[in-house]
């Protein structure tokens, strides 16, 4: 079963569906990151787990996503191939499959230098066309080197992409929705961005391939926070707007929660999922899905 109910948008009567990002413990103790997930239990529809997101390391998602499975939930398990081969790469899914995590988010994953141990390297074998490939060979029957598999998976696939990479024309759009396609993805998630220029672009696509198209939604923290993002190369500027919610608002400390509750209203009718990335902020999300209603 899901975590939660899907949410009809009354003005367009289109449903979409919440979901809830955690990070596993940096450590072995799963009781804080188990409580995080039983607070959110049917409030959202599905809870999805990290895999050392902005290269921070912490415990691999499996032992996080069988405790979920343990307690009735159906997560969703990211996985990235910054720190694989491709043949780490599809042992550790089909380790996810016999331990029945069989809803997975594609990722390239962060750079190690924007990271907590700088000096890592990434393994540089995996691209997100060859993680493509290994899962849907995988679903096939077979491995990346066409042997066959001794049990198939059955692995729903959503992949996750950076705003700041290469698609930005509409015919690179067109053809990396196209090419999702074919590789069997049944969702697309759009990194965190606050323009909806930014995001509707991409939806004649996602409509013309079936794929459903999600959007992330970060917690803005401070002015400060906002204004650092903006200065970053390759990441989404925050519109000027926010920012004068953020400066305006009487109560700071809610203030990135309210403005993030007012976004969501404008852009759930435009897609079929609604990610929310609560860093730093995982003891809140209660309070914010109190916030939007849920």
């Amino acid at each position: 079963m899901g975590d939660g109910q899907e949410t009809s948008n009354s003005t367009t009567g289109k449903n979409y569906r919440l979901i809830a990002e955690i990070d596993p413990p940096k450590g072995v103790d799963l009781e804080p990151f188990i409580d995080t997930a039983l607070q959110l239990r049917g409030r959202v529809d599905t809870t999805r787990v990290t895999d050392s997101e902005h290269a921070i390391m912490r415990m691999s998602p499996l032992a996080p996503c069988v405790s979920l499975m343990d307690r009735g939930f159906e997560p969703e398990m990211t996985i990235t191939g910054r720190d694989r081969n491709r043949i780490s790469f599809q042992a550790d899914l089909l380790s996810a499959a016999a331990l029945g995590i069989n809803r997975i988010v594609i990722k390239k994953g962060h750079d190690p230098a924007e990271g907590d141990q700088p000096v890592a390297r990434s393994s540089g074998d995996l691209d997100l066309v060859t993680m493509l490939k290994c899962a849907a060979a995988l679903n096939s029957g077979k491995d990346l080197g066409g042997e066959s598999l001794t049990g198939t998976p059955t692995f729903d696939i959503d992949v996750a992409i950076d705003l700041s990479d290469d698609v930005n024309l509409n015919r690179e759009r067109a053809e990396f929705f196209r090419q999702m396609a074919g590789y069997g993805v049944k969702s697309v998630t759009l990194g965190p961005t606050y323009d909806l220029n930014i995001i509707e672009p991409f939806i004649p696509f996602a409509e013309e391939t079936g794929i459903k198209l999600n959007t992330s939604v970060m917690f803005l923290k401070s002015v400060t926070m906002i204004r650092y993002l903006n200065n970053l190369p390759g990441v989404p500027s925050i519109p000027q707007e926010y920012l004068k919610k953020m400066m305006d608002a009487p109560v700071k400390k809610d203030a990135g929660m309210e403005v993030a509750a007012g976004f969501i209203k404008e852009v759930a009718p435009l897609c079929d999922g609604v990610v929310l990335l609560a860093i730093g902020w995982r003891d809140r999300l209660s309070q914010f899905l109190d916030l939007i209603g849920r």
